[in-house]
Formats: structure tokens, C-alpha cells, sequence
């Protein structure tokens, strides 16, 4: 009987950490901007265990005039941490289906968030910032359930007869 965690919880930092498959776990945080749907991951996956593509979940804007930037094209905005000076930032329109308001950016070449306590991107979508108190923390949490290789989903094997 094979062990597994689905994985779905909530820490003391207000971070998610969820699977998305057996070898593969999302840490995510909300914005902390009003009246936001915002959000901000990352990836995890084995076997490597390492914290990697920083995405920014945001929202298309209801303005008028708002051209909203096309799947795998790229935008630039800036990106300040932990109230240093702004970076002009490029980021990687991910995922920005036509049927869809939900827009997923990656940024490209950022300053360090290892450390960060505050995040504030500017994108053609808007404003957002993100407190990350504990980030360093849950980045560590997530390493060790990671690291673990217990299978974050119990995954469906099928009996084959042997022949002897």
C-alpha cells in the first residue's frame, strides 16, 4: 500500500502550500492590495527541490481602452523589494487565455526575494504588493516536504498479470 499526503494547507504566514501531482508542490500567497485577486507562486519539483518560476497571478483590467498583452508575448514593469528602489522588470506573459480575465506573468532577470519581507510589481494589469514575513520560512517548509519523497498524490497503478 503505497503512502501518500495530498497536500493542501495554510501556514502561520498565510501561505498555501498545495500539490500539483505527486512530484510537485505550489507554494502561493494573495496580494495584499485591496479588493485585489492577485496572487504570487512558485514551483517546486523533484527531484531537485528547488524554489523556481516566480509567477504573478493578476486579473485583466474592466478600463476602457485596455489592451491586454497576448500569451507568450512579453511586458515590462517594475519591480520593487522591500521598499528599495523599483526595477524595471520584463516579464513573460505565461498563460492569458482569450475565454479567460486570469493573466499569469513570470518575471525575467528580478532582484533577489529570498529574503523579502515586501514585494510591489507595477504591470500593465495594475499595482500589487505582496507581504512575505516568513517567506524564507516556507521556502524551507516546502524544501523539506519535498524532500521527503512521499508522493504528494497516491498515483493509480495498474496490476499487470507476470507470466511464469
Amino acid at each position: 500500500m503505497p503512502i501518500s499526503a495530498d497536500i493542501d494547507l495554510t501556514t502561520i504566514d498565510s501561505f498555501r502550500i498545495n500539490n500539483l501531482g505527486s512530484h510537485s508542490l505550489m507554494v502561493s500567497k494573495e496580494s495584499d492590495t485591496p479588493d485585489s485577486n492577485a496572487g504570487f507562486f512558485f514551483i517546486m519539483d523533484r527531484p531537485h527541490c528547488i524554489c523556481e518560476r516566480v509567477t504573478f497571478v493578476l486579473h485583466t483590467p474592466e478600463s476602457n481602452g485596455f489592451i491586454r498583452p497576448e500569451e507568450d508575448t512579453s511586458t515590462i514593469g517594475t519591480m520593487r523589494v522591500d521598499f528599495k528602489k523599483a526595477q524595471e522588470i520584463e516579464f513573460e506573459v505565461f498563460l492569458a487565455r482569450p475565454n479567460k480575465k486570469t493573466n499569469l506573468i513570470q518575471p525575467q532577470n528580478f532582484p533577489s526575494i529570498r529574503e523579502a519581507k515586501f514585494i510591489e510589481i507595477k504591470t500593465v494589469y495594475g499595482k500589487e504588493r505582496f507581504i512575505l514575513s516568513g517567506f524564507k520560512d516556507v521556502m524551507r517548509q516546502a524544501t523539506e516536504m519535498c524532500k521527503s519523497f512521499i508522493p504528494y498524490l497516491e498515483e493509480e497503478v495498474e496490476s499487470q498479470d507476470m507470466k511464469t
